[in-house]
């Protein structure tokens, strides 16, 4: 007998702990989000170290085997990537002791104009960087149907996106080409 009350007793207990426990608000039962990534290149340093050499070697490509498509493939997944990298808040245009690759040219903003620009403007910045996407996602296209014409177009999308991204926040007052 004393056997079943412990039984009993026990059972009662964990039937207990199945109750359902009290409604929270979902605020204080979800964690916070994680912060986002911080970044740690410059926007400088991702058009010198990556856009422009991968871009550069896109618009340069002349793909003849498989092999040379699935490398240029890679090469705009790059692009289309660092767009997402061009988008990411907070990013310098300059690091601290970081130094442009060459003189700013007559009607260029200097890393601080073109910095307080891009924050003063962001939605318009973004969409240059969504358009950038756009242009590396129609070379995508071409390159995965390997349809030659077809990435010559599209990488004159990927330059007009850079060409007027940089005139609206790099050289706004550069003079017009001859």
């Amino acid at each position: 007998m004393r056997t079943t009350r412990l039984l009993a007793a026990g059972a009662l207990a964990l039937l207990a702990g199945c109750q359902p426990s009290p409604p929270t608000s979902s605020a204080a039962a979800a964690p916070p989000p994680p912060p986002l990534p911080k970044p740690q290149a410059s926007t400088i340093a991702l058009m010198t170290g990556v856009i422009v050499p991968t871009s550069d070697a896109i618009w340069q490509a002349m793909p003849a085997s498989d092999k040379d498509w699935a490398d240029l493939r890679y090469k705009v997944l790059l692009i289309a990537e660092a767009a997402n990298l061009l988008a990411v808040p907070d990013r310098p245009t300059l690091l601290p002791g970081e130094k442009l690759a060459s003189p700013a040219g007559p009607g260029d903003l200097t890393p601080e104009q073109s910095a307080a620009k891009i924050k003063a403007e962001w939605p318009t910045y973004l969409a240059y960087a969504q358009t950038l996407q756009n242009g590396a996602m129609a070379t995508l296209k071409a390159v995965d149907s390997k349809d030659a014409d077809a990435l010559v177009e599209a990488g004159g999308a990927i330059y007009e996106a850079c060409e007027q991204c940089h005139k609206r926040f790099w050289y706004p007052n550069a003079p017009a080409a001859p």
